[in-house]
């Protein structure tokens, strides 16, 4: 069978962006189906991860021209871009442009895709967004060619968690419907999507998860007792600092971060004996220290999405701590998989550096295997 899949980010383009279709690609391969993928060329990132590449190869994949800003950027000469700048002006753009600042990637997408079309001959499309620019272009070819149609929402319809401006909510509601009424299935990967579906017999709850493969490295014992925190940390300082100082009495347990740091946080984290910062850090090794560390840091926010980042957590199979504004999102999962445990109820506990109990029946449900076996169910259900 052939799966055409849509993207606008994928390999060598890093970051979270890329990993859930990448995952879905790797173990479809495996599966037997012939993998296409159409994309961009190249545009200004801040991450670039070969290894992925690397771990997909051998595939079809078609990296089409665009008019969109990104990829005008890199053409005149600007291959990088600053995370924070960069994501700033991004959310500018999708101020101005419908459905968002990639809108021109369709037409040169759109003739990528018809003559890929036309010579792969695929059974099925699977376009994951966002962009929503990508559903667009797999509504297009849908009409065109009469292809069974997946739509893919990796983060919150329609913008993430950052409003949409009052001027597209028409436009925002009639996409919504033109997306249910011609896509075959839809996948969700936040409960918080379902719920802008009200009508929601095509729709897939199909969670992130993680690879089971980033696991097998050796495990890398830390110093003392510890506390891990892999991933970015730019807006969740407070919660860090409070955990610091909640737990400078302690002897013998430290706070050990791995990841991009903002450099004003870098400053004030100096400044506690008890927080060890190791620098940005290869993916394997980080999942070596996951799979060492005591317990296992997740901050959260209250709108915030559920980051990929907590599914890796359960991979490592080490208790999760949340700490925060815990989101309704993280709350409906641990109560429904006891997932992890809320610093608050287990703060005196981890004071005294007990053994805290995980639900490692649940670890499987979550990994990349076993969410492809229920990605291929949807996809058998639509080839006749």
């Amino acid at each position: 069978m052939r799966i055409l899949f849509l993207t606008y980010y994928f390999p060598p383009l890093g970051g979270s962006g890329i990993v859930r279709v990448s995952k879905f690609i790797k173990y479809l391969k495996r599966e037997g189906y012939q993998i296409s993928v159409i994309t961009i060329k190249n545009i200004p990132f801040y991450y670039y991860d070969y290894e992925v590449l690397k771990e997909l190869l051998p595939i079809n994949i078609y990296r089409s021209e665009s008019l969109d800003f990104a990829r005008l950027l890199y053409f005149f000469g600007i291959k990088k871009r600053f995370s924070y700048a960069g994501t700033e002006f991004s959310h500018f753009l999708n101020k101005i442009f419908f459905p968002d600042a990639k809108i021109g990637f369709l037409p040169l997408g759109y003739l990528t895709s018809y003559s890929v079309i036309q010579k792969e001959k695929p059974d099925i499309i699977f376009a994951t967004s966002p962009p929503y620019t990508i559903l667009l272009l797999a509504l297009l070819l849908k009409k065109r060619f009469s292809l069974p149609l997946i739509s893919d929402f990796r983060d919150l319809y329609p913008t993430g968690t950052i409003p949409p401006p009052f001027y597209f909510k028409g436009l925002i509601k009639s996409l919504r419907n033109l997306i249910y009424k011609n896509s075959d299935k839809i996948i969700a990967a936040h409960y918080e999507t379902l719920k802008a579906f009200l009508n929601n017999d095509k729709i897939v709850f199909l969670p992130n998860g993680y690879d089971p493969e980033d696991f097998l490295v050796e495990k890398k014992d830390l110093e003392t007792k510890s506390i891990l925190y892999a991933g970015n940390l730019e807006r969740n300082s407070k919660d860090l600092l409070f955990l610091a100082k909640d737990l400078e009495e302690v002897s013998d347990l430290k706070i050990y971060l791995c990841g991009h740091i903002d450099f004003l946080l870098e400053k004030e984290i100096r400044k506690y004996k008890n927080i060890v910062y190791l620098g940005s850090l290869p993916h394997k090794e980080v999942c070596a220290l996951m799979k060492g560390a005591d317990y296992l840091l997740y901050l959260s926010k209250p709108n915030q999405i559920i980051g990929l980042k907590l599914f890796e957590y359960i991979g490592a199979r080490k208790p999760i701590i949340f700490l925060g504004e815990i989101s309704e999102e993280i709350k409906m999962l641990n109560e429904k998989y006891k997932i992890g445990y809320f610093y608050s109820e287990v703060k005196e506990r981890i004071k005294r550096k007990e053994f805290l109990e995980i639900n490692k029946e649940i670890a499987d449900y979550f990994s990349f295997p076993y969410l492809v076996k229920r990605l291929k169910e949807v996809i058998n259900s639509l080839i006749k």
